[in-house]
């Protein structure tokens, strides 16, 4: 008698991964092996704020409305032969108490230029006024006008409305950071690095060192040098190379006191240290951290081990709609070479968005930025930006068309390497989505790896693939303007 024999076949589980929530951002912090794949290991020159993958800001020339006629903008040309470093926005008055928006403009020619935001003409005019370093600028109501008051570590003070001949101060004070606080400045000291200083009370003009005018005040300890004053919160915040200082300064300065917040080991860099709201958010070499009155905080900043300690002197950052751009340089664990990562010698190569409210992140990577600016007018607000390198010629300011004065940027998007949670062989079998624009996509695992070419359509596409491995990563790159919705990834379970 025969028995018939059934064989038994396997089928193996497929699962279908859906990608399509890109808003939980980056997160180089955790073993990506630990974290789910709809988070980024590698994101740049995308926004990461919604369920779809977009490209990010790029950068494009700064536009201002025309002063006269409405319907025109203003392209500013830059002074030739020189490199700026510095630009700052102000509003000022001219002996008629007129009042003007005023751009400020310090080159390496060693000279401040001025414009005027949203004015007529778009050139920058040679001021009277040389610095042998690039100075520290904030507006004060000096005899009944605001006017701007100007200072460097290597230069005398001035005071200026735009119009009239600057007014030198005749006491020599070299200053690299300067506040306005209770009718005082108070400043740090460039020839003396552990002394804040202040002026006489209602009187900003005079310094002399008496008890009825200005004074100063030493701070010798293991905090170091004072690197910058920031008013905030009733105090007078003393930013410091390895720790924060708070000053009590209401009126007589008899009556000043000194408050010692932190010590760290961490350095703090001076530049990144900006108001921002209702704190401070600052850099140091371990991080980018937030004080909000008494203490100093760390934040989950997801990028955090990412940034190149030995480049953080060259980090700047200023603080605009709620969010904290810092410029700085990324190391980025690959062999691209992006904008102006293809130039000898650039400083910074990243501009970090930090949203304060969802604390995500959003990485502009391939321009190298050297300084901030935020304008702000009736009918302009946006930050204009300052450049190393080839671009160092230009005035830039965040675009939508992802691309660098005219030059593509690569957009990418990575996730994690994963296991996603069973140690199984796993196979990648197709790529589901829809894309506005040519895309291409890498299926990557421990062992292997295949590349896919996907072209615009404005139907959902299905293409497939075949990736065997343990772990598996999934990559959207693009030179393209780039717009992903709904992607998923089919992946059989090998028991």
């Amino acid at each position: 008698m025969y028995y018939k024999k059934n064989l038994q076949t396997y089928s193996p589980k497929t699962y279908t991964y859906n990608l399509s929530d890109f808003s939980r951002g980056i997160n180089t912090e955790i073993d990506e092996n630990l974290l789910q794949m709809n988070y980024a290991k590698t994101a740049y020159n995308v926004k990461l704020d919604d369920k779809s993958l977009r490209s990010g800001y790029g950068i494009a020339e700064l536009e201002v409305p025309h002063g006269v006629f409405e319907d025109e903008t203003i392209i500013y040309q830059l002074p030739a032969d020189t490199k700026p470093l510095g630009l700052w926005c102000f509003k000022i008055a001219d002996d008629k108490a007129r009042v003007q928006d005023i751009l400020l403009l310090y080159c390496d020619d060693k000279q401040l230029y001025y414009t005027f935001l949203c004015g007529p003409i778009n050139t920058f005019m040679k001021s009277d006024i040389t610095l042998e370093a690039k100075p520290t600028i904030l507006t004060y109501v000096y005899n009944g006008l605001e006017t701007a008051v100007i200072c460097s570590p290597l230069d005398s003070m001035y005071f200026w409305n735009g119009t009239a001949t600057p007014v030198s101060s005749d006491k020599a004070i070299h200053l690299s950071s300067m506040c306005s606080h209770y009718e005082r400045l108070f400043a740090s000291s460039s020839d003396k690095k552990n002394e804040i200083r202040f002026s006489q009370d209602f009187d900003i003009s005079n310094w002399e060192e008496t008890s009825q005018a200005g004074g100063f005040i030493q701070l010798v300890d293991e905090r170091g040098y004072i690197n910058k004053v920031i008013s905030f919160n009733d105090y007078v915040y003393i930013i410091r190379e390895y720790g924060i200082s708070r000053l009590s300064a209401y009126g007589d300065q008899s009556e000043f006191s000194i408050t010692h917040l932190n010590l760290s080991s961490n350095k703090i860099y001076a530049n990144t240290a900006v108001l921002c709201g209702d704190r401070i958010i600052l850099l140091t070499s371990n991080g980018l951290h937030y004080c909000t009155g008494g203490s100093l905080y760390k934040y989950d900043f997801d990028i955090n081990r990412l940034i190149n300690k030995e480049m953080m002197q060259y980090a700047c950052a200023c603080y605009f709609n709620n969010k904290y751009y810092l410029a700085t340089r990324i190391d980025f664990d690959d062999d691209k070479k992006i904008g102006c990562e293809l130039e000898e010698g650039y400083r910074n190569n990243v501009l970090v968005e930090f949203d304060l409210e969802t604390q995500k992140i959003n990485l502009i990577r391939g321009i190298d930025v050297c300084n901030m600016c935020v304008l702000y007018h009736d009918k302009v607000s946006k930050i204009a930006f300052l450049f190393n390198g080839q671009n160092s010629n230009k005035i830039g300011q965040l675009s939508e068309d992802g691309n660098l004065f005219g030059d593509k940027l690569t957009k990418l998007w990575q996730s994690p390497l994963s296991d996603l949670g069973t140690p199984k062989t796993k196979v990648v079998k197709s790529v589901t989505l829809q894309t506005q624009n040519k895309l291409t996509v890498l299926i990557r695992s421990e062992n292997e790896s295949q590349t896919l070419t996907i072209l615009p359509s404005n139907k959902t596409q299905t293409i497939l693939c075949n990736v065997v491995g343990t772990k598996i990563s999934v990559e959207f790159s693009s030179n393209e303007m780039l717009h992903i919705s709904n992607p998923t990834i089919q992946i059989e379970v090998l028991d």
